[in-house]
């Protein structure tokens, strides 16, 4: 189960989804043409001024996490990975992986999170401790 493929088409009527990630705002708009989601909803954090701002975890230590990739693993069916790699390899090909990648290499060792909002309340805040350490699609599910 992928987050697009639920949580996209559980925010019909007005609600949001953003996705924001590390790289180049010609990485987040390849991004969105490689996996059909609307480029006005991908936004790149290049220089990682806002994950600093929110407290996302970085740096080596990391990106190591032998249960997270498990259950990442459990989640995703040889069809989704392939077609992650895929889209991936078809982006980094047609932009070039140093336009892929965020200009600094060691932007590429941040963590995400999860913030749901419903205006200015959070609603839902999950940090990424890990590779693979994502928020539950079924908790962002409840919230929509």
């Amino acid at each position: 189960m992928q987050l697009r493929d639920v949580v996209l088409p559980a925010t019909a009527g007005g609600k949001k989804l953003f996705f924001i990630g590390v790289g180049s705002s010609l990485a987040a708009q390849e991004f969105a043409l490689q996996l059909n989601i609307d480029p006005k909803l991908c936004f790149a954090d290049d220089g990682g001024a806002a994950g600093d701002a929110l407290g996302l975890e970085k740096g080596i230590k990391t990106m190591w996490n032998p249960p997270a990739v498990e259950n990442m693993m459990g989640r995703n069916d040889e069809t989704s990975l392939k077609a992650l790699g895929e889209a991936y390899k078809s982006a980094a090909d047609k932009i070039g992986f140093q336009k892929l990648a965020p200009e600094k290499m060691k932007d590429t060792l941040r963590q995400g999170g999860t913030f749901v909002f419903r205006g200015d309340e959070l609603l839902l805040e999950h940090y990424d401790g890990k590779v693979g350490d994502n928020c539950a699609i079924d908790d962002i599910l409840k919230l929509l």
